[in-house]
């Protein structure tokens, strides 16, 4: 039987199919849905990532490390067995190319906020997992990334699912609370020594979980009191199981290698544990078993990558020699080690900033240094635990030369939790709860009004513009060339910055075409190297005049760059680009619109792009164009 949760998750997450596919990062369509395109239809194109990279030597590392390739083929596997099934009925002609892909964004997406929704009742109780499901499901971030094929989807879902069958410190079941201090200790006609001793053993009970106190009133945690005893039962526990959480692991690592840092604390926590508790047998026992499974599913994942490519590649070395070894990432930006802090973690948690600062800071600080208010939060120790693996993971993702906001998408789910203790706390239940709808899910979620009606509204307008207005033209302008709309494509050219658009996965259309690239400096010398694109805006007037229709280069190596024997039928190209000028040697201006019309060609579609303001760089201005012979 389906959960009741898990059903939420699906049918919220399905709204996304209701609205227009917009573009967010390459990534989602150069790393996932143009590779499996190509492996089922044999077309498409493939990015530096998915090929052989160059080989600087004879021996073992430098053929299957270095000279391997970056990507595992786990991910885009899954969109060949979409592309495939379609094929197979013959419906890959139909709108079902575009739309039955994201159905498996759609499925990822509702399984990480239904793991959340788990996890968090394993680290918090029952009573915090609907809270949990719904800062999981009114997250932007989430909502506006997990539906995607991004890598960092199904990593966030398996990195969910791994830190859900985690053997963490289990969680203690109070057997009675108190309210005020000393707790439940009054003098009466009690004698010194007697008061002495009830409160030693307040003491204790608290230590010890059995006991919990609030301070006051509004104090209260309703979400502790739903673990007292004997009100919970076990079965509603998620198991710990450590082969289940190592294979969820390497799955993740396999697909991408940022949440190695995670687990290498927990499994140095879970070993340290286990030896304090059960001795050096027991903890050697775990890291066999942990070792054993990582092992099966790393040599799974080769198979996999062998069976397409015909090769024994361990794409996951390849990825850390080219991304730490040799700081190949660097080329596309270099951040600060403040980044995470001051962009990444602000963005992934709007608008819940204040809370989850509570949470975080009251499980990372020692008791004895934090403010009363925060010391009486909620902090299982399974929850302390996390967020030192989490803070460890930030602090060492931060060192990287190249960072991402969604680089630190997979913590997200476990990040979410520690705003919920802060949360609960301002929450009173009331009779009403019974008879009003919004007051019902409120009293649900144990939020009190301000909180949740800020968590419910303030991402909606966010999210509606960027998943149905921004960048929604550079995915539609492939749906249109595919369906027809303007005429017979008989090639495709794109004049835009590297991968602004899908390729074959859209057009679906075995046609000469190509774009212009922004490949690293894989042989060359870095400091004189110059991609495609780079090459093309120093120029574009003067490229169109004496390049094209070939791709942007030296022009002694222009005859032999992949390009067209004739014109293409269909140039894309932003805006933006038509109005850029240059002198020619007889002082007359030309610009990218006059040198396009004299090569024959007009506009035949212009697509709104969203606003130009919000736009991540000026050539991605004034909306997608076509222009056709």
């Amino acid at each position: 039987m389906v959960s009741h949760s898990l059903l939420l998750a699906l049918i919220i997450r399905s709204c996304s199919l209701l609205l227009p596919h917009t573009f967010f990062q390459p990534d989602e369509f150069y790393q996932a849905f143009e590779p499996a395109h190509k492996l089922v239809f044999g077309y498409g194109f493939l990015t530096w990532e998915w090929r052989d990279l160059p080989s600087t030597g004879f021996d073992w590392w430098s053929t299957h490390v270095a000279g391997g390739r970056m990507r595992s083929w786990l991910w885009p596997s899954t969109f060949a067995l979409v592309y495939k099934a379609l094929q197979a009925v013959r419906l890959d002609q139909t709108f079902l190319l575009t739309l039955a892909p994201r159905l498996v964004g759609v499925l990822t997406a509702a399984g990480t906020d239904y793991a959340t929704f788990r996890l968090a009742n394993k680290l918090l109780g029952p009573g915090a997992a609907a809270g949990a499901l719904f800062l999981s499901l009114t997250s932007l971030f989430n909502a506006h990334l997990l539906p995607r094929a991004l890598s960092t989807s199904p990593e966030t879902l398996l990195v969910a699912l791994a830190l859900v069958y985690f053997p963490f410190p289990p969680l203690k079941a109070p057997t009675r609370i108190a309210v005020g201090h000393p707790p439940l200790v009054t003098r009466g006609d009690l004698a010194d020594s007697e008061l002495e001793r009830k409160l030693d053993n307040a003491s204790r009970d608290e230590k010890n979980g059995s006991l919990v106190a609030f301070p006051d009133v509004p104090d209260i945690d309703y979400v502790v009191m739903d673990r007292m005893a004997p009100h919970v039962r076990p079965v509603d526990r998620p198991p710990s199981s450590l082969v289940l959480s190592v294979f969820c692991a390497s799955l993740a690592i396999c697909i991408r290698p940022t949440t190695l840092p995670l687990w290498a604390f927990l499994s140095a926590d879970l070993a340290l544990r286990t030896y304090r508790k059960d001795g050096s047998m027991a903890a050697i026992s775990t890291a066999v078993t942990g070792l054993a499974t990582l092992v099966l599913t790393l040599g799974a994942s080769t198979l996999v990558d062998f069976v397409v490519t015909g090769r024994f590649l361990i794409p996951t070395l390849t990825f850390v020699h080219q991304n730490v070894f040799r700081n190949i990432a660097a080329f596309y930006g270099a951040t600060d080690p403040l980044y995470h802090l001051v962009q990444s973690i602000p963005i992934m948690l709007f608008p819940i900033w204040w809370w989850w600062a509570q949470g975080i800071v009251s499980c990372l600080v020692p008791t004895a240094l934090l403010p009363r208010r925060l010391s009486t939060l909620d902090r299982p120790e399974g929850m302390r635990t996390l967020s030192r693996a989490l803070a460890f993971t930030i602090a060492t993702l931060s060192f990287s030369p190249h960072s991402e906001w969604r680089f630190l998408h997979p913590l997200l789910p476990g990040l979410l939790l520690f705003a919920l203790p802060p949360l609960y706390r301002g929450f009173t239940p009331t009779i009403f709860g019974c008879y009003r709808l919004a007051a019902s899910l409120r009293q649900y979620v144990r939020f009190a009004k301000f909180p949740f009606y800020l968590c419910l509204l303030a991402p909606l307008l966010p999210w509606l513009y960027l998943n149905s207005a921004h960048g929604r033209a550079q995915v539609e302008v492939m749906n249109v060339l595919r369906r027809g709309d303007l005429g017979i494509v008989t090639g495709v050219v794109a004049l835009m910055p590297c991968h602004s658009t899908p390729w074959m996965s859209h057009l679906h259309t075995d046609v000469e075409g190509w774009f212009l690239t922004c490949e690293p400096p894989l042989e060359a010398n870095p400091f004189e190297h110059v991609t495609q694109q780079a090459m093309f805006y120093r120029r574009p007037v003067t490229y169109l005049e004496s390049v094209y229709p070939y791709p942007p280069g030296p022009l002694h190596q222009s005859t032999t760059l992949r390009g067209m024997d004739q014109q293409p039928s269909h140039v894309l190209l932003f805006g933006e680009l038509l109005q850029r000028t240059e002198m020619t040697e007889k002082g007359q201006t030309i610009s990218v619109q006059s040198a396009l019309k004299h090569l024959g060609y007009h506009e035949v579609w212009q697509g709104w792009n969203g606003f130009d303001i919000l736009q991540d760089e000026a050539e991605r201005r004034g909306g997608v164009c076509v222009w056709s012979r």
